[in-house]
């Protein structure tokens, strides 16, 4: 994965039924080539989810670093992390994940600047994974 060239999987993209895991391997493996680019791994959002894996950002990159697809990743996620096996804690990570927004004012201040450099009209968007979509230019729908 070269994220000097391409995105990385939106935010939405579920493995398991995890926001954000597919991003996360995309990213984890962007570090791992020195390919990362502009984007940071173990930004907040990263963070979040794995802190919902119960594991932190260096053994997730090991994981990474020794499997060749997302399946085994997900292999690897689910023996080490009983809250992915568990439906009820996968939905309420999603919502909670989903509803993220910024929690200062600085926070908001530079999330709608950032917004409207963009597009001004999206005024809808509220939350840092929608901004991210935005970003990437993937299709958002009001």
């Amino acid at each position: 994965m070269d994220l000097t060239k391409e995105f990385p999987r939106s935010p939405f993209d579920r493995l398991g039924g995890i926001d954000h895991l597919k991003r996360l391997i995309d990213k984890a493996r962007a570090k791992n080539a020195g390919t990362l680019g502009e984007y940071i791994y173990n930004c907040p959002l990263d963070a979040f989810c794995l802190t919902f894996l119960e594991m932190d950002h260096e053994s997730f990159a090991r994981i990474v670093a020794s499997t060749h697809s997302d399946d085994e990743v997900l292999a690897a996620v689910l023996d080490k992390c009983p809250n992915a096996r568990n439906p009820e804690k996968v939905s309420s990570f999603n919502l909670s994940y989903e509803a993220l927004s910024p929690d200062t004012p600085e926070k908001w201040q530079y999330f709608i600047a950032t917004r409207d450099a963009i597009d001004p009209s999206r005024t809808d968007i509220r939350t840092w994974t929608r901004l991210i979509d935005l970003e990437e230019k993937r299709i958002l729908t009001v």
